[in-house]
């Protein structure tokens, strides 16, 4: 297991969000009944509770690709009724037994494979009028070269850029709206105080590596986050 995937592992989450994110969401695309959702991309499982209560009679899969980070979702959600937690790649949901859904869920994931080409894929795993809510980075601002740094560089859309993409992909816009502090902060306090214990159990150099690095990125996070950050969006499939 590598340094990273052992830190990220042992906190709740692994990118910001609420529970009352999932919860928006859900209300915003009027999402009820006995839906098939797929919790997608879902690490080890940090929203996945709050689909299951967002949602009280849906079938969930939760599906991610690393071995790591789904061994500590099955074992967070053992025993869990309506849920099934397995390997699946967010470029292939379709092939998923469960496919197609109603919903999919996908947090801090898909502008890995890039908005508009992610969501595109994502119209073979949904079924007619399916709902899709994604949170993807966005600049709120013109962006400064630290707020550009903090993204490493990576191309990241001003909030009308990324409705444009919803657009583009074939999706109708439903709502969207950006996640505030305290999503990020339910983030980086965790990893805060795991870092704080690793070090104080005394953490090899790799795992030191790895969590000074994180250190940077959480006080350059502090510097920037009025001009960047993560726009939540919902979108049905036009």
């Amino acid at each position: 297991m590598s340094a990273f995937l052992e830190l990220f592992s042992a906190v709740p989450r692994q990118g910001p969000g609420l529970a009352k994110d999932v919860a928006w969401a859900v209300a915003q695309a009027g999402s009820e009944g006995a839906l098939s959702v797929c919790d997608a991309g879902c690490g080890n499982g940090g929203d996945t509770a709050a689909l299951l209560a967002a949602m009280p009679e849906a079938q969930v899969v939760a599906c991610d690709k690393d071995a790591t980070l789904l061994k500590a979702a099955d074992a967070r959600h053992f025993g869990v009724p309506r849920l099934r937690v397995g390997t699946g790649d967010l470029a292939a949901l379709e092939a998923l037994p469960e496919a197609p859904f109603d919903f999919i869920w996908c947090a801090g994931a898909i502008y890995f494979l890039g908005t508009v080409k992610g969501l595109r894929g994502f119209r073979d795993a949904l079924k007619p009028g399916g709902v899709v809510a994604f949170s993807a980075p966005v600049y709120f601002s013109p962006p400064s070269p630290e707020a550009q740094g903090f993204w490493m560089d990576v191309p990241v859309p001003d909030e009308a850029e990324l409705r444009a993409q919803v657009a583009e992909a074939g999706y109708e816009l439903i709502a969207d709206r950006p996640l505030s502090n305290a999503a990020w902060a339910a983030l980086y306090t965790p990893l805060k105080e795991e870092i704080s214990r690793r070090r104080a159990e005394g953490a090899d150099a790799e795992m030191e590596g790895i969590m000074a690095a994180m250190e940077q990125e959480m006080a350059l996070w502090a510097r920037v986050k009025r001009e960047t950050g993560y726009q939540l969006v919902v979108a049905r499939l036009a």
